[in-house]
């Protein structure tokens, strides 16, 4: 096994968990062989120094913590190379309640005191903000006093 690559890997892990698609790029960048970079991948994941299971519970508490819902953390986490199935698993086993979530993050945005009636161009724009941090509609169409039958 390379020991500049093993310690590579080590410092990187030293500093936060990364994906197994994450380590190949950045080793790629630093020109390792594909040998060399599966085999202290491989030794690291019998060590328990990295794990994607691991990985994937620690990105799904921080980003939910950050005010993003469950559609923009699973792609962030197929964006980082993370298998479907792991993720779908972790989204349901994670304890968070999204609903909850949205509405804090909506009460961030735009306030305790919404106005009774939201003008359409309002509307729409926390209609986009809330889809664009991940949210599903059901999570927070009655914030918006819009009915969804």
């Amino acid at each position: 096994m390379n020991n500049i690559a093993l310690s590579y890997l080590l410092n990187l892990l030293a500093r936060r968990d990364y994906s197994v698609y994450e380590i190949q790029q950045k080793m790629r960048a630093k020109a390792f062989s594909e040998a060399e970079i599966e085999t202290v991948i491989e030794h690291c994941q019998r060590k328990g120094w990295q794990s994607d299971q691991r990985f994937c519970q620690h990105f799904v508490l921080a980003r939910s913590r950050k005010g993003y819902g469950p559609l923009r953390i699973r792609q962030e986490l197929q964006q980082k190379g993370i298998e479907t199935a792991l993720i779908a698993q972790q989204l349901a086993t994670d304890e968070i309640d999204w609903f909850a979530l949205a509405e804090q993050v909506f009460t961030k945005k735009y306030g305790d005191h919404t106005p009774t009636e939201w003008t359409p161009v309002l509307k729409q724009k926390a209609w986009r903000f809330m889809l664009s941090r991940g949210f599903q509609t059901d999570h927070f169409s009655h914030l918006l006093n819009i009915d969804r039958s």
